[in-house]
């Protein structure tokens, strides 16, 4: 069988993704998704920077975290703030988004090639890599619709949650003013968050043959541990 190019896995993923899963597997190329997905998440931390009011976003985190600070401390914090040049917010947000994004692909597919030597269904980690990658591919319509977000309104005063139109908390108007820790995280989700774990599930099921309960057992698990982890700390 000829080998699909990245173009027509990426369609595919999208109207086809049993064809998809089929090309990821014999050859996973994740750079493709993940040039993708980290080119995105780049463009929009930097025009976040370049558009938020600084000194205003630093002492919503700071009044956020909980942070005791005297009134001097605070000032002189807001005041380096203001005096920074938006190009280095930018790029540590830039840098920071690219290294949070590769270790999540890299801790998950270690955990997924741990189900495989346990199970013994021969799947190697830069496939599940791969996998991971490429079904996640929805998140990019996401991050397009966070793009047009920042350029379209005005971003002055804009929180950091409701970036993403897309997201939950955007969509239902709930504002994660005094959320937990696991509100937010699940506010923050979006649309396409629950495509790519659709399609995630599907992926390895159709890859391992497990039955469907087995592989949302197996998909769903993380997610269901960091929730979990993040409802007893907070």
């Amino acid at each position: 069988m000829a080998e699909s190019s990245v173009l027509t896995v990426a369609t595919n993923v999208f109207t086809s993704p049993a064809e998809a899963f089929v090309a990821i597997k014999e050859r996973s190329r994740a750079w493709f998704p993940l040039i993708l997905l980290l080119a995105g998440a780049c463009v929009i931390s930097v025009l976040y920077v370049y558009s938020v009011d600084l000194p205003w976003l630093m002492e919503q985190q700071i009044d956020a975290s909980g942070t005791q600070l005297t009134d001097d401390q605070r000032e002189r914090t807001l005041e380096g703030i203001a005096n920074m040049t938006p190009a280095v917010p930018a790029a540590i947000g830039a840098i920071g988004s690219i290294v949070s994004v590769l270790i999540w692909f890299g801790v998950l597919a270690l955990y997924y090639t741990g189900v495989s030597f346990a199970t013994g269904d021969g799947i190697k980690y830069k496939q599940w890599f791969g996998l991971l990658a490429w079904t996640s591919l929805p998140s990019v319509l996401g991050l397009l619709a966070s793009v047009v977000n920042l350029l379209t309104t005005d971003a002055t005063f804009m929180l950091q949650d409701n970036i993403n139109p897309l997201s939950f908390g955007s969509l239902f108007s709930i504002s994660s003013e005094g959320a937990s820790i696991v509100q937010r995280i699940l506010l923050s989700r979006d649309i396409t968050f629950l495509w790519s774990l659709v399609l995630m599930l599907l992926g390895y099921q159709q890859w391992t043959q497990r039955p469907l309960v087995t592989a949302a057992a197996v998909v769903l698990g993380p997610f269901a541990l960091i929730v979990g982890v993040s409802a007893v700390f907070a």
